[in-house]
């Protein structure tokens, strides 16, 4: 797996920048993430014990952990303008249909979207972030989708606003989350090149390739 580009962290709207990720949590993982690669960089496990090499191991599990931690306990920033918000509301609240799988759900999402009404919007272009982490995105997603718009009325082009929006912060997101699996690969090579004649993708040396085609 290779590491993909990351995404932009905010966006631009009426001159003004919004952050998708508080800079506190782009931080922390951006922070975790370098101090994973620079300790496999700089811990080579080559002619070490077992017991030194299952330290270096440890080590490096519990830094991919906090990572996994870190990005399951991190707030995005889903922004949402009066229209916007008046609409995700009135889908959760009269629009859709619930189940037992689902009402649980939809009453603890518009319970915390309730509190955006401490913001007091004073035009329909001002945004405020409803502040949500991956697992209630992906439900917030799953939920509304299900809601369909007649016509393209004015609430079809704030409903297609609104899916932009998740869409955006679900790219930031999905960027950590490939993150943490190319993370947990990189380990399984590294631990790998403890190995002799094995070098950190995997491959065996020039010299060891050699020495087996004399054999």
């Amino acid at each position: 797996m290779k590491k993909e580009q990351k995404p932009e962290v905010k966006f631009q709207e009426n001159d003004i920048d919004y952050l998708l990720l508080d800079s506190e949590y782009e931080l922390n993982l951006d922070s975790i993430i370098n101090n994973l690669e620079s300790y496999m960089v700089d811990n080579s496990g080559k002619g070490k014990s077992e017991e030194e090499k299952d330290v270096l191991y440890k080590s490096s599990q519990d830094m991919w952990k906090e990572y996994r931690n870190s990005l399951t306990e991190a707030k995005f920033n889903l922004h949402l303008n009066r229209s916007q918000y008046k609409l995700f509301s009135d889908i959760l609240v009269t629009k859709l249909e619930y189940d037992a799988d689902t009402v649980f759900v939809a009453i603890e999402i518009s319970s915390a979207l309730s509190k955006m009404k401490e913001h007091k919007f004073t035009n329909d272009t001002e945004v405020f972030p409803f502040k949500v982490n991956a697992t209630e995105l992906t439900y917030i997603y799953h939920l509304i989708s299900k809601w369909k718009v007649k016509g393209l009325s004015s609430s079809a082009f704030v409903f297609a606003e609104i899916l932009q929006r998740i869409g955006t912060v679900s790219k930031l997101f999905n960027y950590y989350d490939k993150f943490a699996k190319y993370l947990s690969e990189h380990i399984q090579n590294w631990i790998t090149s403890f190995e002799d004649g094995v070098t950190l993708d995997g491959q065996n040396t020039v010299e060891d390739t050699q020495v087996e085609e004399v054999k």
